[in-house]
C-alpha cells in the first residue's frame, strides 16, 4: 500500500531536447503564491523537463508541513529555474510548487485536474492517500480558498489564520536562476539532485535513458497509457499503439490492487504499483521480454527512440509473452500469481515473476512448443513444491547475488518441469544442489510473543487456507486463476455431439482447453 501523495498533474512537464540555444537576462527574483492560481501567465508558462522525476515522493504530512511552513513564513530553499525560449523550466523545486497548486485547486491526486491528466483512471490508493492530505490540511491549515477570503478581514477572525491569510500572498519563495543551455541545466539538474534527497538509482537510470523505448514503455505502462505523454512527438498512430498496449499491459501487471493483509488470491502478476518498486520491475520486464533466445541488452543497451516504433515493438513483445503467462488467449497458461509469484506471506517476489518471465520469453522465441505441453505435464507436482517450499526459497533468493537472482529462478522453474515430466521425484536438498547451493537449508521459523497476528500471519493464513481448496484444472490438476484466467471446456467435444448443457462443462486453463485436449 502506497504512502505518497502524487502532486504529478499539478505542473505540466515539457521535453528539453526542442529547446536550443542560450538565454541569460534579468529575471524576477521572487516567485509569489500568485503565480500558481488559475489564469497567471507565469503559471502557464511553468514546466517540468521531461527528465523530471514524477512528483509523488511526500507523504501527506510533508505537504501538509510544507505549506503550513509557507504560510509561517519560515525557511524555505530556494526555487531553481531555466528560462528557455518557450518555457520556464523548474530544475529543482518541483514538489513544493506543486504541493502549494494542489492546495490551491483543492487536487491532491483526485480532482478535476488529476482525473484529466490521468484520463479518469486514478487508483483507489491514490484517492485513498489525496483524501488524507485534504483531511490533515483542513484540519491543521484550512482551504486555500478559505484564507484567501480572510484577506483584509476583520480582525474577528482566529489569530493564526489571520496571519497566515496576510503572509499568503506577500511572501515570496527565493529563486535562482541557472543561465545557459539546455544542456546546461539538465546537468545542473543531476548536480543538485546528488545532494539532499538524492535520486534513487532507478530513478537515475530512467531519467538518462529516458529517449530509449525501454523507459518509454515503462512510463507508459506504470499509469496504464496516462499522465505526461512522454511519446508526444510521434505520430497519432504511434501514439495510441503505445497507450493501448501500456495500459493492456498495466491491467495484466497490476490490476487489481493489493493490500495488507491479503484476503483475495486474486493478486496482480507484477505487485504493488508504488512507482519505484513497479519502475524497477518493467524495466527488467520489457527488457526480457524483448531480449533474443541468449542476450538480454538492458535499458542503456538500446538506441535512442526517434519515432515509436521501437517502443511500441518492445510493448507488443511484453503483451505476447504476459499473455502466454495469464489471460484467455489462446496457449495461456493462466498461471496462478498465488502459487507462482508470491511467497507464502502474500508477498509478491519479483526474482520468481522474472525467472518465469525469462523461461516463457525464451522459449517462445525458440519455438519450443514442446516445452509448454512439458510444463502442463508436470503443472500439478510443481505447483505442490512451490506451494509447500516458498519459505526456503525465500532463503535461497536471500543468499544468491542480485544480478543471479532471476536466471537461478528460470533455472528452478526449469529443474522442476524437467524432473517432473520425466515422473521423477523431486528432493528439495536435490533443488537447492541444482541452483548452486551447498549443504542443507534450515527452515528456520522466528519466536512470536505477540497475541495478536500481524498482517502477515493474517495474509499467509488466508493465502494457505485459500490455495487449499482453491479451483483446479480438471485436465493438468494445476490450480486455476478464475478471475484472469480460465477457459470452459465441452467434455464432450462438440464435434462428437457434446451441449453447452451444465453437466457437459468444466472449468479449464485456455492451454489445457486448446492445446493439450485437442
Amino acid at each position: 500500500m502506497g504512502t505518497r501523495v502524487n502532486l504529478d498533474a499539478m505542473i505540466q512537464r515539457a521535453d528539453f531536447a526542442t529547446e536550443d540555444g542560450e538565454y541569460t537576462m534579468d529575471l524576477f527574483q521572487n516567485f509569489s503564491v500568485s503565480n500558481l492560481e488559475q489564469g497567471s501567465p507565469v503559471r502557464g508558462l511553468m514546466r517540468k523537463p521531461d527528465f523530471q522525476r514524477e512528483t509523488n515522493h511526500w507523504t501527506p504530512l510533508q505537504v501538509t508541513t510544507f505549506i503550513a511552513s509557507f504560510l509561517d513564513n519560515e525557511l524555505i530553499p530556494s526555487l531553481i529555474l531555466w528560462k528557455s525560449s518557450s518555457y520556464i523550466f523548474i530544475i529543482d523545486g518541483g514538489h513544493r510548487l506543486s504541493a502549494l497548486r494542489a492546495w490551491i485547486e483543492d487536487d491532491y491526486g483526485d480532482g478535476a485536474i488529476s482525473q484529466a491528466f490521468y484520463g479518469g483512471e486514478i487508483s483507489d490508493d491514490q484517492k485513498r492517500l489525496a483524501k488524507r492530505t485534504r483531511q490533515m490540511i483542513e484540519t491543521r491549515i484550512g482551504r486555500f480558498s478559505k484564507l484567501k477570503s480572510l484577506v483584509g478581514s476583520p480582525n474577528s477572525e482566529p489569530e493564526v489564520d489571520l496571519k497566515r491569510a496576510h503572509l499568503l500572498f506577500t511572501r515570496g519563495l527565493n529563486l535562482q536562476w541557472v543561465q545557459g543551455t539546455a544542456s546546461v541545466a539538465e546537468t545542473s539538474f543531476f548536480k543538485i539532485n546528488s545532494q539532499g534527497t538524492p535520486l534513487d538509482d532507478i530513478e537515475e537510470l530512467l531519467l538518462r535513458n529516458r529517449k530509449k523505448p525501454i523507459a518509454i514503455g515503462a512510463r507508459a505502462i506504470l499509469r496504464a497509457g496516462g499522465g505526461h505523454k512522454y511519446w508526444s512527438a510521434f505520430t497519432t498512430e504511434t501514439q495510441s499503439a503505445i497507450e493501448t498496449a501500456a495500459k493492456q499491459l498495466f491491467e495484466v501487471l497490476f490490476d487489481p490492487e493489493v493490500f495488507q493483509p491479503i484476503k483475495t488470491l486474486d493478486l496482480p502478476l507484477g505487485g504493488s504499483v508504488s512507482p519505484l518498486d513497479a519502475l524497477s520491475l518493467l524495466i527488467e520486464f520489457l527488457s526480457i521480454a524483448d531480449s533474443n533466445q541468449t542476450l538480454t541488452k538492458g535499458i542503456a543497451g538500446y538506441d535512442d527512440d526517434p519515432d515509436g516504433l521501437a517502443t511500441v515493438s518492445v510493448l507488443q513483445s511484453a503483451l505476447s509473452v504476459a499473455k502466454r503467462i495469464t489471460g484467455n488467449s489462446n496457449g495461456s497458461l493462466g498461471l496462478h500469481p498465488a502459487v507462482y509469484f508470491y511467497n507464502e506471506r502474500g508477498k509478491h517476489s519479483r526474482f520468481l515473476f522474472l525467472g518465469m518471465v525469462l523461461l516463457v520469453s525464451r522459449k517462445m522465441k525458440d519455438g519450443d512448443s514442446s516445452f509448454f505441453a512439458k510444463l502442463t505435464k508436470a503443472r500439478a507436482q510443481i505447483e505442490q513444491f512451490l506451494i509447500e517450499n516458498k519459505s526456503l526459497i525465500g532463503i535461497l533468493l536471500q543468499n544468491m547475488g542480485k544480478k543471479t537472482r532471476v536466471s537461478k529462478m528460470r533455472d528452478l522453474y526449469m529443474y522442476l518441469i524437467n524432473k517432473f515430466a520425466a515422473g521423477e521425484n523431486v528432493k528439495v536438498e536435490e533443488a537447492i544442489e541444482h541452483l548452486g547451493a551447498r549443504g542443507r537449508i534450515l527452515d528456520i521459523k522466528t519466536a512470536v510473543s505477540s497475541t495478536t497476528f500481524s498482517d502477515d500471519t493474517k495474509s499467509a493464513l488466508f493465502v494457505k487456507r485459500a490455495l487449499s481448496s482453491a479451483i483446479k484444472c480438471s485436465i493438468c490438476n494445476g490450480l486455476l486463476d478464475p478471475a484472469k484466467s480460465v477457459s470452459y471446456d465441452h467434455i464432450t467435444p462438440v464435434r462428437d455431439g457434446g451441449t453447452g448443457d451444465l453437466s457437459n462443462g468444466d472449468l479449464v486453463h485456455p492451454y489445457c482447453n486448446q492445446s493439450v485436449k485437442c
